[in-house]
């Protein structure tokens, strides 16, 4: 987990440098999103 608190610091990064890493950084933003999706769901389930 601590590597996806992790990627979200670097995704700002990526969207500010080099354009060819475009698809790497939508794909790591995608990824984020749903992991995040999917623990707030947990979330509303157990309170």
């Amino acid at each position: 987990r601590v590597r996806r608190v992790e990627a979200r610091e670097y995704i700002e990064t990526f969207e500010r440098a080099d354009r060819r890493s475009q698809v790497l950084h939508e794909f790591a933003r995608l990824d984020f999103n749903m992991v995040q999706t999917i623990h707030q769901r947990e979330l509303r389930e157990l309170s």
